[in-house]
């Protein structure tokens, strides 16, 4: 990757380093955090000038993102009509934002060539302990979420285990990172817990200090997470990187017609 040196910060994280006291010591680190709270936070991750050059070529392209707006449940299933009105099942969420596809990124764009930098792969692999692969899908590979004022992202698991962000620009206000960690595996089958959170409740919630330039590497498959509604005129900007347990996993036409309002097999 051309200019790899300058997308990092090479001196934290010394990634094209395997094997070294350094690198083992990062991964062990990392791996430790991330078992202990299913987070772990990079700080300064990328580079200030790089992160300056990420949200340029993320404004050069958000006039062609896909709108998406859903009404959901915490696991994005259909509304269960047998249970009650009231069960935390069927109590909605609401996501609003904008989504920029990997077929509508440069391969120069810098965030690009950090997704695609066998390095980063391979240490990630390292902390989760066991190997990951590049997604197959041209779009849903590596994304950018763009967020403007009121838009936001409801209470939700992911439906992978993991899920590695890139804060590209925070917003003025709001665009607030908040969990609650390993909720799905401590709720009690009446949901009580996760019921508690939808009506407002800000028991166990965590905040998140995510800043611009951090990478995350969080479990939110397990972890309870939202975005808060974004306010003031910064548009948040933070880009997906998608890594998977198997190789050429691809999503199906309709999930891709869903996020992105087309199709692209590849």
């Amino acid at each position: 990757m051309q200019g790899t040196e300058y997308i990092i910060n090479k001196e934290k994280y010394p990634l094209d380093q395997p094997g070294t006291d350094a690198w083992k010591t990062l991964a062990e680190n990392c791996k430790s955090s991330f078992q202990q709270t299913g987070a772990v936070i990079l700080k300064n991750f990328v580079q200030q000038p790089i992160l300056e050059r990420m949200i340029a070529e993320t404004d050069r392209t958000i006039h062609r993102s896909h709108y998406c707006k859903d009404n959901h449940n915490v696991f994005f299933e259909e509304d269960n009509s047998a249970l009650p009105m009231d069960h935390p099942l069927r109590m909605r969420e609401t996501t609003s934002l904008n989504s920029i596809p990997h077929d509508l990124m440069s391969p120069n764009d810098a965030l690009h060539q950090l997704y695609n930098w066998d390095p980063l792969i391979h240490f990630l692999s390292e902390v989760l302990g066991y190997k990951l692969f590049r997604m197959a899908d041209p779009m849903a590979a590596l994304t950018v979420n763009c967020m403007r004022a009121s838009q936001n992202h409801g209470w939700h698991y992911d439906e992978s285990q993991v899920t590695i962000t890139l804060l590209i620009q925070k917003s003025v206000e709001g665009g607030l990172f908040q969990t609650v960690p390993d909720l799905r595996k401590k709720d009690t089958d009446d949901y009580s817990m996760l019921s508690a959170v939808l009506k407002g409740s800000d028991s166990g919630v965590v905040t998140l200090d995510v800043e611009p330039g951090d990478l995350l590497i969080f479990a939110g498959f397990y972890s309870l997470h939202r975005v808060t509604p974004i306010k003031g005129k910064t548009t948040r900007y933070v880009g997906t990187l998608c890594y998977k347990d198997k190789p050429n996993v691809m999503n199906s036409p309709e999930v891709q017609k869903l996020f992105y309002g087309r199709v692209n097999q590849g």
